[in-house]
């Protein structure tokens, strides 16, 4: 009798114990829940860890499809420049109405290449949290000036003319990064360029909100314009209304999402708008200076 005695009570020591620590176990998982998800709440805490897995996967996603679209965007202009420096290695570059435009070709694809990257560099730069705003009073006529300056080569070639600012405006300072407000505008004015017709000419105006806080800044071509369908997407990494007319042309087709980008780090949306035959405004406005 005495031996069964024993028995249930090792037995409800044991169950006892495993009590404890089920009972421990449970709060050890409710105190990682609690700092890792802010709740205890179980229906919560599952809610909560659902859509972060959605969210690590939908991240893992985008980041795949960034992969395999830098890849195609550099394997382009890679195997044209190995198609161009094998015909010269094979004995091309002896003839020289052949060697100098194909090494002018093949550093064009280079220059292609280096802007890519840069641009890649630059978004992992602001994602990551590595790039920061500096803001600062920034002159605008200044730095149209400058940019333009740099595209104005481009836009001799097509015959392209700058519509200014009035004078009585061109004083304005905004509060932003010089360099990011500079990255902005040579975006928008190569873009304005390179789908503007010959001839044209690409309007860069501003105007003061009635309070004169605030600065509208518009940027404005006469070119090709972009159908309806597409503006929902032009902000897009690697999105082209035209793929084949813009990879001739030069472009990695992250600019308009470094310009988005950019604007957003400043708390700053972007507008379009666009009729095909008949061109395209940028729009988008910042503090001005006290």
């Amino acid at each position: 009798m005495l031996w069964l005695l024993g028995a249930a009570l090792i037995g409800a020591v044991a169950a006892a114990g495993w009590a404890v620590y089920e009972f421990r176990k449970r709060k050890s998982i409710e105190k990682r829940l609690r700092n890792l998800l802010g709740s205890d709440d179980w229906e919560s805490a599952l809610r909560t860890l659902i859509h972060r897995f959605k969210q690590t996967e939908e991240s893992t996603r985008a980041q795949q499809a960034f992969l395999a679209e830098v890849s195609h965007e550099l394997k382009t202009p890679l195997n044209i420049l190995l198609g161009y420096l094998d015909t010269l290695s094979q004995g091309a570059w002896r003839d020289e109405k052949v060697l100098l435009p194909f090494l002018e070709k093949s550093l064009a694809q280079v220059y292609r290449m280096n802007s890519l990257v840069q641009d890649i560099l630059l978004l992992a730069q602001i994602e990551s949290g590595g790039w920061l705003i500096q803001v600062e009073a920034t002159p605008l006529y200044g730095l149209l000036e400058e940019v333009w300056s740099e595209l104005e080569p481009l836009a001799r070639r097509k015959n392209i003319s700058l519509r200014l600012p009035p004078l009585h405006l061109r004083d304005i300072s905004v509060e932003a990064d010089p360099f990011a407000l500079r990255k902005v505008f040579k975006n928008l004015l190569e873009n304005a360029i390179q789908y503007s017709s010959e001839g044209s000419v690409v309007t860069v105006a501003w105007e003061l909100s009635s309070d004169k806080k605030r600065v509208k800044i518009s940027i404005q071509d006469e070119g090709i314009g972009i159908a309806q369908e597409h503006l929902p997407h032009i902000f897009e990494r690697f999105y082209r209304v035209d793929k084949s007319r813009s990879r001739q042309s030069g472009g990695t087709g992250l600019g308009l999402s470094i310009v988005k980008e950019l604007l957003d780090a400043h708390g700053v949306s972007i507008s379009v708008q666009s009729q095909v035959g008949v061109g395209t405004t940028f729009t988008f406005a910042l503090p001005v200076c006290a």
